[in-house]
C-alpha cells in the first residue's frame, strides 16, 4: 500500500498508566505531544466507551494540527488490525471480546483510525527510525509487566491470519513448561524472586534488580537464569525465522543485567550459521509507540 501523502499522523500509546498521543510526522519526528492518566477501575481497563472517551481526550489537543492524515492507537491486548476490532484482553473479559474499538473511535473524532497491538507498534517504530534500522527481519520481545512480542519480515509487520501474530509471551518456557510470560516477565519475576526468599512480600523485579547491583550473588544469579530461559526461546524461534536481529525492550528487558542473559542463552542455543544473531536494545523508549502508531497510518490507511 502507498505511503499516505499527508504529512502528519496522530500517535497514540495506550498504557496502563498513561495514555499518551503525539503528532507524529513521515520521518517518525514527534513535533506535539499530551498526555493523560489512564482512566483504570479496579486496576483494569473501563468498558469499551469510556476507553474510546479517554483516547478521544487525549486526541482531542492536538486534532487542530493541519494535514493529519488519521489517527494511529497501539493498545495492549489483542486486534484484528485489517477491521479495527479488538478481540480481546489477556483477563478474558467479555466486555472487550469482537469491540469495533477503531470505528468507534473514528466516528467519535471524525478521523481515520487504525489501531492494532502496542508492541506491534513499537516494533515498527524501532524498524523506521530505532535500534531497527537497516535490517528487515526482526523479532522483538517487550519484557515488562508481562511479555510481548511483534516479528517483522521483509520489512513489514506480520499480523497473522486476523492479527494476532507476534504474542511471544504465549511460547513454552523450557525448563518449566508454563508460558514464557509466566517466567520472564517482571512481575512473575518479582513473585517468583519472594517464593525463593530473594525479596520480602510486596516487593518487585525493579527491588531484585536494586539488590543484584548491591553485590547480592543469589539475585544476580535468578536474573541471570531468568534472562537465560528467554533467551533459550528466542534461539528456538531464531531458528524458525532467521531473524538479522532481536529487539529487547520494556523496563525488564532493557536492564543491562537481563539483556547480558538474554544474549548468554541465544549463543548457548543457536547453531553455528546462526551465531551472529544478537539481542540490542530498543532506542526509542516510551516514544515508540507514538512514533510507531503513526507511522503505520501512513503505511496502513488508504490515502
Amino acid at each position: 500500500m502507498s505511503a499516505n501523502p499527508a504529512r502528519v499522523a496522530i500517535g497514540v500509546d495506550l498504557g496502563g498508566t498513561n495514555i499518551r498521543s503525539a503528532i507524529v510526522t513521515l520521518e517518525g519526528i514527534i513535533t506535539a505531544r499530551n498526555r493523560i492518566a489512564t482512566p483504570l477501575r479496579d486496576g483494569q481497563f473501563p468498558p469499551p466507551a469510556g476507553l474510546v472517551e479517554a483516547i478521544a481526550d487525549c486526541v482531542h489537543p492536538l486534532l487542530d494540527t493541519p494535514g493529519i492524515a488519521g489517527i494511529g492507537v497501539g493498545s495492549g491486548g489483542q486486534f484484528n488490525p485489517e477491521t479495527g476490532v479488538m478481540l480481546g484482553i489477556n483477563t478474558d473479559h467479555p466486555d472487550f471480546v469482537n469491540q469495533p474499538i477503531a470505528t468507534m473511535l473514528s466516528e467519535r473524532l471524525s478521523c481515520p483510525v487504525y489501531i492494532d497491538n502496542d508492541v506491534k507498534a513499537a516494533a515498527f517504530a524501532e524498524l523506521r527510525c530505532g535500534a531497527g534500522r537497516g535490517y528487515q527481519n526482526i523479532i522483538c520481545a517487550a519484557v515488562g509487566t508481562f511479555v510481548g512480542g511483534a516479528l517483522i519480515l521483509d520489512g513489514r509487520v506480520v499480523n497473522g491470519a486476523n492479527g494476532l501474530a507476534g504474542h511471544l509471551g504465549q511460547l513454552v518456557d523450557y525448563g518449566t513448561g508454563v508460558y514464557l510470560e509466566d517466567v520472564a516477565g517482571g512481575v512473575p519475576l518479582g513473585k517468583r524472586a519472594i517464593k525463593h526468599g530473594l525479596l520480602q512480600p510486596g516487593q518487585t523485579a525493579e527491588d531484585l534488580f536494586k539488590q543484584a547491583r548491591t553485590g547480592h550473588t543469589p539475585s544476580q544469579q535468578f536474573i541471570h537464569n531468568t534472562g537465560r530461559a528467554l533467551g533459550y526461546a528466542l534461539a528456538g524461534l531464531a531458528h524458525f525465522i532467521q531473524p538479522d536481529v532481536i529487539l529487547i525492550g520494556g523496563s525488564v528487558g532493557l536492564q543491562p543485567e537481563y539483556l547480558e542473559a538474554i544474549n548468554a542463552g541465544l549463543q548457548e542455543k543457536l547453531l553455528t550459521n546462526w551465531r551472529s544473531i544478537r539481542a540490542l536494545p530498543m532506542q526509542l523508549g516510551t516514544d515508540a509507540g507514538q512514533i510507531g502508531a503513526g507511522l503505520r497510518v501512513f503505511e496502513e490507511l488508504p490515502g
